[in-house]
């Protein structure tokens, strides 16, 4: 019997994703990448907004197909999704056979194993278990889950909960263990990674836990992701700025500019404090990255709010920028809100967006021409031209990606997974091209 899984959505959700694959490990239960091969297909939903709810149904009606001309006799659907909807999937959706939601995840293993007619010890899900399924060696580290920020447009307390941190401990256990089999680039990922700590030691820990992270032997790159700048002191910029294994990388969602807007949005930062850590960054690291996200379109915005997001990116030049035009989602304080924004109108300025951000990033990218960086090769281009690779400038996913020529006869030898240092010499907007030195 064979096992294969969809992971939809973010970066934690693909750790539940290897966690519940190494559960179904434990029940001797055979794992392929191809749905075709499975017998049991499971599709690890995303939830947030409109947009990934509506790929989640999509998939699960494609993977319902392989029950119908396939070998596949069992469809689970888990996830966000399955937390949220889990009435309505059931309901709608009788081709799924099993719908777990990430609140049940502590007794997955019982009703896996109620489902397979199978009975196991240690049944429950475990970051040391995990399936790694990311491109070696890299490895995303969940340092916590869930949210107490309590952003007005946003469902992520009401699926994953309020801020629930791992112990420093059984962190460090993890990465050991992950070290020991190869892995060299860690993400330390989170709602809100800046937060760690808080609730269960008292006080901010992030500052510590990268310190002891990266005394590990094997461990060679750092990256923190998802940290919010009203959280973000002085004391962890200056440790990502002195410590050679974290890379400088910095991802900062700020969402507007606007401090009407981000009242609204009930954002704990201000446009003083966003101009204010922004400049602080760049003062103390002055080769940081640094990627944030926006929103257009959000309730009550108007031209005049939007155009002040506008001169926010155009004065702070983020190296990296998402954005997203406005979700309206049921059971958020903002899905009720009035002077909801007209599609048209979101999507508008949504481009105005991308517009900007272009020109930023292409002048980010010139910049960059001639300097040297060492390199992670994580694959090979579809042409098989190039070798596929990201630099600790890089964020695995969501950013650009370092473009070197492959030599006819690779007397470089180099292979994926390897690291090797190159120099920049073209760019567009988005990627760098580069030569083997």
């Amino acid at each position: 019997m064979k096992v294969g899984l969809v992971s939809l959505g973010c970066s934690k959700n693909q750790v539940d994703s290897e966690m519940i694959l190494g559960l179904f490990k434990k029940f001797n239960i055979d794992i392929t990448n191809d749905v075709e091969e499975a017998d049991i297909i499971v599709v690890n939903t995303c939830g947030f907004i409109e947009s990934a709810k509506k790929e989640a149904i999509d998939t699960i009606l494609e993977m319902a197909d392989y029950k119908v001309y396939g070998i596949c006799k069992a469809l689970i659907v888990t996830g966000c999704l399955a937390k949220r909807y889990k009435k309505q999937i059931i309901k709608t959706m009788p081709e799924v056979d099993l719908c777990i939601g990430v609140d049940e995840y502590d007794n997955i293993g019982q009703i896996l194993s109620e489902f397979l007619n199978q009975n196991i010890l240690n049944q429950h899900l475990d970051f040391n278990d995990r399936v790694i399924s990311t491109n070696f060696p890299l490895a995303y580290i969940r340092i916590s889950d869930g949210c107490d920020n309590r952003c007005s447009y946003c469902a992520i307390p009401l699926i994953r909960g309020n801020h629930k941190s791992r112990k420093i401990e059984d962190i460090v256990f993890e990465v050991t263990n992950l070290a020991k089999q190869g892995i060299k680039e860690f993400c330390l990922i989170a709602q809100d990674t800046s937060k760690y700590g808080l609730d269960i030691y008292g006080n901010l820990k992030l500052k510590e836990l990268i310190s002891k992270i990266t005394k590990i032997e094997g461990v060679k790159w750092v990256r923190i992701l998802y940290m919010y700048l009203f959280e973000t002191t002085d004391e962890l910029i200056e440790e990502i700025a002195n410590n050679p294994k974290v890379c400088k990388y910095f991802d900062i969602p700020i969402q507007h500019i606007s401090n009407k807007m981000l009242k609204d949005m009930n954002r704990h930062d201000t446009k003083e404090l966003i101009y204010e850590r922004v400049n602080k960054i760049r003062e103390m690291v002055p080769d940081a990255i640094l990627r944030t996200t926006v929103i257009t379109g959000f309730p009550g915005e108007t031209e005049e709010d939007f155009k002040e997001l506008e001169k926010g990116i155009k004065d702070l030049k983020f190296d990296r920028l998402g954005a997203f035009a406005y979700s309206r989602e049921e059971d958020t304080k903002s899905y009720n809100m009035e002077n909801q924004i007209p599609e048209n109108i979101k999507e508008e300025r949504l481009k105005r967006v991308f517009e900007i951000q272009k020109d930023i990033s292409l002048e980010h990218n010139q910049k960059r021409i001639g300097k040297k960086y060492e390199v992670i090769v994580e694959d090979v281009s579809e042409d098989d031209n190039y070798f596929v690779c990201r630099s600790m400038s890089e964020a695995p996913d969501v950013d650009g990606r370092i473009y070197v020529k492959i030599d006819e006869d690779n007397s470089n030898k180099i292979i994926i997974g390897d690291f090797a240092n190159v120099e920049i010499i073209s760019c567009n907007e988005y990627d760098l091209f580069a030569r083997l030195l």
